[in-house]
């Protein structure tokens, strides 16, 4: 199951000394939302939301987790977590998942936990809100898991075998290089020696009472709650909760749930954590505070004002790197959660190889020249804008809150005391907040963050001899000095010129065409020869998605050039647009919800963005600048270049590449026009390449199809002949793809790795590609069987031998340039298992051609397409996709009636015959790599 990560693994949490503190705030939960607490000291939270419509999701939050674990627990929160899909009092063992499998809810993507250090989050989510009985199965299941569980001896001990190789997965560079920081993140507390997933040798060995001990101390009603969220009636279910969870006992003399603090540090704490597979060097620098015991609006509004400063701090620092010569990749700043008790603010730079402290101090100057001077009013204006047509959009799109979002808010209100309100108060709110901070009040604020007590720095990066780390006291001795230097005020680039200053003429659209099978969308081709297409909707209230594509992609370059072709769009990117310098335009963009990326794969190239209807018009002045206006800058390309030249230093020849590479190897047969990153690769770059690639790609409006779907402004058409119009083009030149025969070598491809390693791993990944005609029912069975192995491999590999975490099988289908269908195969595993277990693959798959399968198995899996087919259909990212595959394979849209008769009539005998088909012979690539077996201590 899900362990519990930041974002960034760099904002771990570290605690230390027990304390029985807990969390209130005096905002007041939103009205919107049912709650009580029953006699046993349950809290129940419930909230009608319809998005998506008619799904509900569950989700039973308990406030414990692994610090509460004793030694000899190490570990077990996390164990008792995947205990809870194994058998209850009112589920035999996989009970909870066939129930809600049958009914279309996934295991994984919709049933789900995850543990963390003081918590442990139950879910089960998009289930159907309409079918009365499968909702108080869902309350009965999260019943159960409040002290029901079966906790036999035989499920116990089968999984153990799944936790070692969940284990054995996340042993990567990264979980060691935190393990590492742990010791002086956690100094002197008991976080240093609790990782969640724990102990191995506890796991295979921990007596079973040990587990249910646990269980029994800390899974109690008082420290759980209930949350409701989705398309259902409030009253309802809270009638049902009380019904289903009253009779729960509260256990007589319970354990205190205790807290554990954060030790304080006089001195700056310090760790140097290096590793072989490690990617690049960071320093991190945090300032631990305590958080705040009782939330209120006075802590919301300093939050507001110090994340003002940090979001300021961070444009300055893209802004720095961007117009200098540096010895950084990457500067960030922002405050993280480090333990319920404990925040911090942080400064983290990832600096290029071997200019580790030039770097540091580049950070600590920019960082020192914000908090010596302060920030400037237009800065403060500027940011203050972007954070309110933020909560501008939010409530316009309040219909589109997820469940599940709303959900995990409600958790940290129950866990955290986070506050909840409703979107209009949170908008109301910050509306009034903004406007009563002052840019002296920022500039106070910005000298706080930086404390000289309570200071850690962590230090990650490669182990190798080429790379020399400073030492503790050289980034003490940068810290003090860079206080005493002589720094210049912050000068600001002007922003105010219009995106584009020229009048532009345009050209005007042709006849109007429907598209045929989706009513409402409609076809164009403007004077210029661009080719749209438009279908207005009203499934979100101010949402506009679009794409263009064209023909020919990098298919089309030549075979020296394919490096420089796969940096054309990075480089215009980062260097900007028309007269504006990427970060500049940045700044023009601010409080613009708006966003635009041009591509340039194999077939074709094109466009994705969005925005909404009041900034349309600059989503358009975007793409007319892309295509006219493409910025193409020496230094972003340097920089660019430095980044690649950094991570191959720092990953050439290390397991994952090693593994990446030969994988790419045989998928396309080395095939030259598909080049592995090494010194070659960044020999054959060329700015002057890069730029003509992306000017030869991205150009002529008149081979390309626009493609816009939501709700669209009334004025789009004459919009789109301003700006789309005003392209250059040439109706006469059309391009297409060349077929450069990216694939496999006919017969299997295989290749064995036999590498050193820290954990003794295997990693299998085997992919079978076959090309037969399409047809839309084999698109439906692809996905069954695909399902159908996932499942077998769940029991057999997984639970049955306990000898990998998982298996992903997942399929593909491509049309272009020829119908071919694909499936991956991929897990880890022990490396004395990998035969075995690669056996039983295989032997699965010879099954699926000889073996019928049961319907009764067809038909959930079938429940699943359906319930996802029923959630697609309402957004408009369904319809967007919809619309491109129709046209980029020349295809028709099938709607609801043909899709549920064409899945309705699948059988099994057709499963059968498709993977007869698929399996006869198809181009097959196997690739295992494991470690090198290790030789016993004399």
């Amino acid at each position: 199951m899900k362990i519990f990560q930041s974002k960034y693994w760099l904002l771990v949490l570290f605690i230390g000394f027990k304390s029985a503190a807990q969390f209130s705030t005096t905002v007041p939960l939103s009205k919107d939302v049912v709650s009580g607490t029953l006699k046993n000291g349950m809290k129940y939270y419930i909230l009608h939301n319809e998005w998506p419509k008619d799904r509900v999701c569950f989700y039973f939050a308990q406030n414990v987790g692994a610090i509460l674990e004793n030694d000899d627990q190490n570990g077990l929160a996390h164990f008792l977590e995947h205990m809870a899909f194994n058998g209850t009092q009112n589920f035999e063992g996989k009970g909870i998942i066939d129930m809600l499998e049958k009914k279309g809810v996934s295991f994984g993507a919709d049933i789900n936990a995850y543990t963390a250090q003081d918590q442990t989050v139950y879910n089960l989510s998009n289930v159907p809100a309409n079918d009365s009985k499968l909702i108080d199965s869902c309350l009965l299941a999260l019943h159960d898991w409040s002290g029901f569980l079966s906790l036999k001896d035989t499920e116990i001990d089968a999984e153990r075998g799944v936790i070692r190789e969940e284990w054995r997965t996340r042993r990567n560079s990264e979980f060691r290089l935190r393990l590492e920081t742990d010791k002086v993140l956690y100094k002197d507390s008991k976080y240093a020696k609790r990782d969640v997933i724990g102990d191995l040798n506890l796991i295979n060995t921990f007596d079973y009472q040990v587990l249910r001990d646990y269980y029994k101390k800390w899974y109690r009603p008082d420290l759980q709650a209930v949350i409701v969220v989705g398309d259902i009636d409030p009253a309802v279910i809270e009638k049902k909760i009380i019904e289903t969870f009253s009779a729960i006992q509260m256990p007589k003399n319970a354990a205190e749930r205790y807290y554990v603090a954060v030790p304080k540090n006089k001195e700056m704490n310090y760790v140097l954590a290096k590793d072989k597979e490690a990617q690049e060097t960071s320093v991190v620098l945090y300032f631990k505070k305590d958080f705040d015991k009782v939330k209120n609006n006075e802590t919301i509004r300093r939050d507001l004002v110090n994340n003002l400063c940090t979001d300021m701090m961070n444009r300055r620092y893209q802004e720095f790197i961007q117009n200098n010569e540096t010895a950084v990749l990457n500067i960030g700043t922002g405050t993280s959660e480090v333990s319920r008790l404990t925040n911090s603010y942080y400064l983290y730079v990832t600096p290029k190889n071997n200019k580790t402290l030039e770097g540091f101090k580049e950070m600590m100057i920019e960082t020192e020249r914000a908090v010596r001077y302060g920030f400037t009013q237009k800065e403060l204006d500027r940011n203050k804008e972007a954070v309110l047509s933020s909560y501008k959009n939010s409530l316009q799109n309040k219909d589109k809150f997820e469940s599940d979002g709303l959900s995990e808010e409600l958790v940290n209100y129950f866990l955290k005391a986070m506050p909840f309100e409703s979107i209009e108060t949170q908008y109301e709110k910050a509306k009034s907040r903004l406007a009563s901070i002052t840019l002296a009040e920022i500039n106070q604020a910005v000298k706080k963050l930086q404390t000289t007590d309570n200071r850690v720095m962590t230090v990650t990066g490669p182990d190798k001899n080429d790379v020399v780390y400073p030492s503790k006291e050289d980034y003490v001795s940068i810290m003090a000095s860079v206080k005493k230097m002589p720094l210049e005020k912050y000068k600001e680039t002007d922003t105010d010129q219009p995106l584009i200053a020229s009048d532009l003429k345009g050209s005007k659209a042709s006849k109007e065409t429907a598209i045929e099978g989706i009513a409402g969308a409609k076809s164009y081709v403007l004077a210029n020869g661009a080719k749209i297409v438009l279908y207005p909707t009203t499934l979100a209230k101010d949402e506009v998605l679009f794409s263009a594509f064209s023909f020919g992609g990098s298919s089309l370059v030549k075979t020296e050039d394919i490096p420089s072709s796969q940096i054309a769009v990075s480089l215009v990117e980062n260097s900007g647009l028309g007269t504006f310098k990427s970060t500049d335009l940045k700044d023009k963009l601010n409080g613009k919800i708006v966003d635009i990326k041009p591509y340039i794969t194999e077939l074709t190239e094109g466009f994705k963005g969005s925005g909404n209807q009041k900034d349309f018009e600059t989503l358009l002045q975007l793409l007319y600048l892309y295509f006219e206006q493409p910025r193409f800058d020496k230094d972003a390309y340097s920089r660019m270049v430095t980044g690649f030249s950094n991570s191959l230093e720092n990953s050439a020849n290390t397991n994952p590449k090693v593994f990446q590479d030969t994988i790419s190897q045989l998928n396309y047969n080395r095939n030259k026009r598909v080049p592995l990153i090494n010194e070659e690769f960044l020999k054959r770059l060329s700015f002057e390449k890069a730029s003509e690639i992306y000017k030869e790609r991205i150009q002529n409006a008149a081979d390309f199809t626009f493609v816009f779907t939501g709700n669209l402004p009334d004025n789009v058409l004459s919009l789109i002949e301003k700006y789309i119009g005003s392209i250059a083009s040439d109706v006469n030149k059309k391009e297409n793809f060349v077929d450069n025969h990216l694939d496999p070598a006919p017969g299997i491809a295989k290749q064995l790795l036999v590498r050193e390693m820290n954990v003794p791993k295997a990693s299998v990944y085997i992919r079978f590609v076959k090309q037969f005609p399409y047809n839309y029912k084999n698109v439906f069975i692809s996905h069954i069987l695909t399902e159908l192995l996932s499942k077998k491999y769940l029991d057999l590999i997984r639970e049955e031998e306990g000898g990998s975490y998982g298996v992903h099988v997942n399929s593909g289908l491509s049309r272009l340039p020829w119908d071919e269908y694909s499936m991956t195969i991929n897990f880890d595993s022990d490396p004395e298992k990998v035969e075995k277990l690669t056996k039983i693959v295989y032997e699965q798959i010879n099954l699926t051609q000889k073996d019928v399968t049961k319907q009764e198995e067809i038909e959930s899996i079938k429940s699943t397409v359906l319930k996802a087919r029923a959630e697609k259909v309402m957004t408009n990212s369904f319809w967007l996709n919809s619309l491109n595959n129709m046209i980029l394979n020349n295809d028709t849209f099938k709607d609801d009636v043909i899709y549920k008769k064409t899945l309705k009539e699948i059988t099994a005998e057709d499963v059968k015959a498709f993977a007869k088909e698929f399996f006869a012979n198809p181009k097959t690539v196997e690739v295992i790599m494991k470690s090198k077996p290790q030789v016993a201590a004399p």
